[in-house]
């Protein structure tokens, strides 16, 4: 997970040690296992146009409403791709230790979770802090009703103009790229609306810059599934291998005290060390959607394939991360 924190001119103190991520990974015995229009965070009650419910439909998944520029975002929001999203939310919990971020904040009191998908992250730090306001917002009204009472949901599209009437002490990002076409604008309205001493920290996982230590994953399938991914996100103007270049887009936006900590995610349960078997294992279950999540509406409607070629790439493609008989040893930086 690459996890840039970055504040204001306050000093950063390092997170601990999380553990395992650094180091190769040891290949063992394969097991059995196979594979939310902004309004402020004060007001009392939110109300739903009926058109962010005008989701569209195609190739046997759904998308968000056409009603803003998220029209052109790529991944779905039906039931596999909200499961698919709590098992990322599991996964960054096992990474982190059951930590819900890196940045030195131990009393935030306004938090703001930007892209907020199922609300599971922007719930648990409610839960955590309940002396804190915390508001999600998300292009799809996908999260539960039952809620703390310090949190609340809002449909809204970060790539517009941001309106709260109040700066935040912590924002908070998730798995955003591949959704953004502006980078330096979204993190001027981060930095803007940033209390002075405020974090932003972004949790990011590279679905772009695959690789293996054996050398495994050159020329297989989900190799050239990624490669086609990468061609297709360029072409779209919302890349999804911008990861890396956060730290530098948040130095280049003003913030300081930046600090970045990367993970390995193997895809699998090849790995011997317990720790990555385990990592291995959710990322199996997490690929088994997130090949069609990412590959599908970004290969029909970018790269102007047929449904039949995207569908048969990226099955070939999740078939090397989850068979344990493909012998690919897929990495994923996190």
């Amino acid at each position: 997970m690459a996890a840039p924190t970055a504040a204001g001119p306050e000093t950063f103190i390092p997170a601990e040690d999380f553990g395992n991520e650094g180091k190769n990974i040891e290949i063992g015995d394969l097991d059995d296992d196979s594979t939310y229009a902004a309004s402020s965070i004060d007001s009392d009650t939110t109300s739903l146009s009926s058109s962010v419910f005008n989701y569209h439909y195609e190739n046997g998944r759904r998308y968000t409403s056409q009603r803003t520029s998220g029209g052109d975002y790529a991944l779905p929001n039906d039931e596999a791709e909200q499961e698919r999203l709590d098992l990322m939310h599991h996964l960054f919990n096992l990474f982190m230790k059951g930590e819900l971020y890196l940045a030195p904040i131990k009393s935030p009191k306004r938090i703001l979770d930007v892209g907020c998908g199922t609300g599971v992250w922007a719930i648990d730090i409610a839960d955590a802090h309940p002396d804190s306001r915390v508001i999600g917002t998300d292009l799809s009204p996908i999260q539960p009703g039952w809620l703390p009472p310090n949190v609340k949901f809002e449909v809204d599209d970060f790539e517009d103009e941001w309106c709260f009437r109040e700066k935040f002490d912590f924002i908070h990002c998730r798995c955003l790229d591949g959704s953004v076409s502006d980078w330096p604008r979204l993190l001027k309205q981060i930095y803007d609306n940033l209390a002075p001493g405020g974090y932003v920290e972004f949790q990011e996982s590279d679905v772009i810059n695959v690789y293996s230590e054996d050398g495994t994953y050159e020329g297989s399938h989900i190799d050239h599934y990624t490669r086609a991914l990468k061609e297709a996100s360029e072409k779209s103007g919302k890349r999804m291998d911008n990861a890396p270049k956060i730290p530098q887009y948040l130095k280049d936006a003003g913030f300081v005290n930046v600090y970045s900590k990367m993970f390995k995610a193997c895809i699998g349960t090849w790995p011997k060390d317990p720790y990555y078997k385990e990592i291995g294992k959710v990322g199996a279950a997490i690929s088994q959607s997130g090949g069609e999540a990412y590959g599908l509406a970004v290969f029909t409607r970018v790269l102007g394939w047929s449904t039949e070629k995207a569908k048969s790439m990226i099955e070939k493609a999740v078939r090397d991360l989850i068979d344990r008989k493909s012998g690919v040893h897929a990495i994923y930086p996190q």
